[in-house]
């Protein structure tokens, strides 16, 4: 629950007319220099395609009027399987709202609607540095912590890269 020093908050499915507010509030919380992996992988299709795939599982945090945070997610059914798994794939709030409840509220909602939807799990990830998620979800009782290992690789020395970009204009 929002506490006595924090605006009310409502709740609800995303609409088409939140997409900039999501994509801005997105942009200000996975900086390149706080989150680079998040970064990385943020951009204006993230809000749009996930609206347009799985909008029932896409909501907002709405105060005055304002988004002050988003829960982006999707439902994953495993093919020849019972199994459906709820993916919270973004959550953010607005840092002038850090510790109000509003991560929890969207936290809430996201996972009735999982179950609503017949998801049977809910999974998330975080970058294996930002103890603030990691202790939320604990919380929220996600327990079994997986490590995952991600790797990049700089193409521009790569040969065929440079022989293929010393035609391209």
């Amino acid at each position: 629950m929002p506490s006595k020093s924090h605006p009310p908050v409502t709740i609800r499915e995303m609409e088409l007319e939140d997409l900039p507010a999501v994509y801005a509030l997105g942009e200000a919380v996975f900086t390149a220099d706080k989150w680079p992996s998040l970064y990385r992988t943020w951009d204006e299709y993230e809000p749009v395609g996930l609206f347009n795939s799985d909008g029932e599982f896409c909501f907002v945090a709405d105060s005055h009027d304002s988004v002050v945070g988003f829960a982006l997610g999707a439902l994953i059914d495993k093919r020849r399987s019972a199994w459906s798994y709820g993916y919270l794939i973004w959550l953010a709030v607005d840092p002038t709202m850090k510790r109000s409840g509003v991560a929890t509220l969207l936290m809430d909602q996201i996972t009735v609607a999982f179950i609503r939807a017949g998801a049977r799990m809910m999974i998330v990830d975080t970058d294996a540095e930002n103890d603030i998620a990691i202790k939320f979800f604990r919380r929220h009782d996600f327990c079994k912590q997986e490590r995952h290992v991600y790797l990049s690789k700089n193409l521009t020395s790569h040969p065929d890269y440079q022989r293929l970009r010393r035609f391209k204009p």
